[in-house]
């Protein structure tokens, strides 16, 4: 039986980091990230840099390297409010600008407020977005979306505490739900207490490297589209992949290893 619960060299546990408005802190955050090799989705509201040099753009693309810059629209509106004609430019113009300072194509987002209905969904959709993150704390707190365009985190990253634990002590049951996802705004570390208490967490997850997979958003859902792509034969005993993404799947109690458009014969 093929089972898709690993993720890339075989990890069988994935965190992401996920925040909102691009404030001054921002950089604190990235430098206490990347001490520890974890990852970070940062959505930005593009009005914030309508007046920006080139240069300026150019430094705060080099701020968020090795993280994700993703959308949250130019104005920071309520979706659910709007024309679905005032989504789309809200959201392209973002894409616009933000990929001059990212250099790649940014077809994440979250929405603001965490505000959206059926038509904002079909809107974005339409902009070329493939995942949006709500604010809403799913039941299934730990599961990969059902749908990437109602992506529901964890937890806000006050409420990390609740699920650290009971997150780390099951690292090793195969059964136990895989994705840990903390969001915020990194504005609300306001005082050096909440700095320290989020990089003893922070700390804690990056302890256990040789499980988790720490990624962006858009690296979770580039590779879990990859892994639903592949072609198997009816057998299992032949695995295609035809992505540009290597990945990893377990067949019985095996972990195999499919690279970039490779055909595996077990």
């Amino acid at each position: 039986m093929i089972q898709f619960n690993v993720f890339p060299e075989g990890l069988s546990r994935i965190v992401t980091f996920s925040y909102d408005d691009g404030p001054e802190n921002d950089a604190r955050l990235v430098e206490l990230f990347n001490k520890y090799g974890v990852k970070g989705t940062f959505h930005l509201n593009s009005r914030k840099y309508l007046d920006k040099t080139e240069e300026e753009l150019d430094a705060i693309g080099k701020l968020y390297e090795g993280h994700e810059i993703s959308c949250h629209t130019v104005h920071h509106g309520w979706l659910n409010r709007m024309l679905p004609t005032s989504i789309i430019s809200e959201v392209m113009e973002d894409r616009k600008l933000l990929e001059r300072i990212a250099g790649y194509p940014v077809v994440g987002m979250s929405y603001p407020y965490g505000t959206y209905d059926d038509a904002a969904i079909e809107a974005i959709r339409a902009c070329g977005i493939v995942y949006c993150r709500t604010t809403l704390k799913e039941h299934h707190a730990l599961e990969l979306p059902r749908n990437f365009l109602t992506w529901h985190p964890t937890c806000h990253h006050k409420d990390i505490g609740q699920y650290i634990n009971s997150y780390i002590k099951n690292i090793d049951r195969s059964w136990s739900s895989p994705l840990f996802y903390i969001w915020g705004h990194s504005y609300e570390f306001d005082t050096e207490e909440k700095w320290a208490e989020l990089e003893g967490y922070i700390a804690r997850l990056a302890e256990h490297k040789d499980k988790i997979w720490f990624a962006t958003n858009i690296e979770i859902y580039n590779y879990i589209k990859a892994q639903h792509s592949l072609i198997v034969s009816a057998d299992e005993k032949i695995i295609y992949n035809p992505s540009a993404i290597t990945v990893w799947v377990k067949k019985d109690s095996a972990v195999v290893k499919i690279e970039a458009g490779e055909t595996v014969r077990l």
